[in-house]
């Protein structure tokens, strides 16, 4: 386990050398890496839409609209209702499982995190203390607030892994 000033120094070092990449020309690895971070994070906005998407045909068949096109276009539409009030109108629909909600809150904060935030790395690291030197590889990194406030730093695999783990069991409960 590093000690905390060897953790401050690596996040000093991933915050300096994730600039460094807009100042310097990419190299082709630089550049595969954010095309991959691109994808990733509008693979996990779209698993987003499809799940808004059941929550407002869940909306729809509740209230049952005499245009369901309209109501679904216009009065659903996320510039007009944001996810957090559809997530107060599924609260009051007393079918709704409200595990599900809760569910749908978690991979809709992982959702913000990516679209939101800095994502760097992997990175190998040779930290050396006297004759000794040890090879760190660090993987993909992503940094953000969470609902507390609090600035978190975690790998995206882990994030990918929750988001993929809510997303099924979300569209499950959708499709049952």
């Amino acid at each position: 386990m590093l000690n905390p000033k060897c953790s401050i120094f690596l996040y000093a070092t991933f915050h300096t050398l994730s600039r460094l990449k807009h100042i310097h020309n990419m190299s082709e690895s630089e550049e595969i890496l954010i095309k991959n971070n691109e994808e990733l994070r509008g693979s996990i906005i779209e698993k987003m839409n499809e799940i808004e998407s059941k929550i407002n045909k869940t909306i729809s068949d509740y209230f049952e609209p005499k245009d369901r096109g309209d109501f679904t276009e216009i009065i659903l539409n996320s510039s007009i209702i944001s996810i957090g009030g559809k997530f107060k109108i599924l609260k009051n629909i007393d079918s709704f499982d409200k595990k599900i909600i809760g569910d749908i809150q978690k991979i809709s904060a992982i959702r913000n995190y990516f679209a939101h935030a800095s994502i760097f790395g992997p990175f190998t690291i040779t930290v050396t203390q006297g004759d000794n030197s040890q090879k760190l590889n660090l993987p993909k990194q992503i940094r953000y607030m969470n609902s507390n406030g609090v600035i978190k730093q975690t790998a995206t695999d882990e994030l990918i892994k929750e988001f993929h783990t809510l997303h099924k069991k979300i569209m499950e409960y959708f499709n049952r």
